[in-house]
């Protein structure tokens, strides 16, 4: 406040709320040692202000008298009009308030306030209970009308989302057996091409036998295991020779 702060300035900038800052400072202000801290501060500062005014008016009085030594008009009356205003001579367009002038009109301001405050309170106070005290029993006997409330609104009708078809279980069942064949005869198509495959990468001499894939599963056992050489297929009699009735070739014969 010292410094020309307001009461609400100076509880802000002390640390206090910003919603109650106003009603603090007034509060604070009514301590004596505050208020006489703040007005010594006040007092220090109007002192220390007095001095550098002094210093520069005694500044201008020398530009004053050189001026008027020089003959220069202009500058002596430009000096003359500073010192004038510094020492409030001349009236300024606006007056320098005190921190410490405007606290205290804070404080008047908000006295009148507060009484106000409190005689609202206390009429309010007194004419609830005189609403009280004179508020009418209710007669049992007075006819009253009775009015029945009003039914509550129909809710608007809804429209039925239609029924989901239903799929016919034995078309289902016909889907089911249709996939579960197909994949029975993919994996017997890729058993078929594996065991055909591996039987002729490790024993490739075995081509001239297999004609379809399908042949090399002789060769294999219900795990896909190869199986051994006395249990594989014997060779087969080309068709010529058989229509002919003649058996393959003995060596003794070539």
């Amino acid at each position: 406040m010292a410094a020309g702060r307001s009461l609400t300035e100076a509880a802000r900038l002390a640390g206090y709320a910003w919603d109650s800052a106003r009603q603090t400072g007034s509060r604070l202000m009514k301590e004596p040692h505050i208020a006489a801290r703040a007005a010594h501060l006040a007092l220090a500062r109007e002192d220390q202000r007095q001095d550098e005014l002094d210093e520069l008016v005694a500044v201008l009085k020398r530009v004053m008298i050189d001026s008027m030594g020089r003959q220069n008009d202009f500058a002596a009356l430009r000096a003359i009009a500073m010192i004038a205003r510094l020492r409030g001579l001349v009236p300024t367009a606006a007056k320098r308030s005190s921190g410490l002038e405007t606290a205290m009109e804070e404080m008047r301001l908000q006295e009148p306030r507060a009484g106000e405050a409190e005689e609202e309170a206390g009429q309010a106070a007194e004419q609830g209970e005189g609403v009280t005290a004179q508020a009418p029993v209710p007669d049992a006997e007075s006819d009253t009308v009775f009015e029945p409330p009003m039914p509550p609104e129909a809710p608007s009708p809804v429209d039925a989302s239609p029924a989901p078809e239903l799929t016919h279980p034995r078309s289902t069942d016909r889907s089911v057996q249709r996939a579960a064949a197909l994949e029975a005869n993919r994996a017997a198509v890729r058993r078929r091409i594996f065991c055909c495959e591996h039987l002729l990468t490790l024993h490739p001499e075995l081509s001239g036998r297999i004609d379809d894939p399908s042949d090399a599963l002789a060769y294999f056992d219900e795990n896909d295991r190869l199986l051994p050489k006395d249990l594989w297929p014997s060779a087969r009699v080309p068709p010529s020779l058989q229509a002919g009735g003649e058996g393959p070739a003995r060596s003794d014969d070539v």
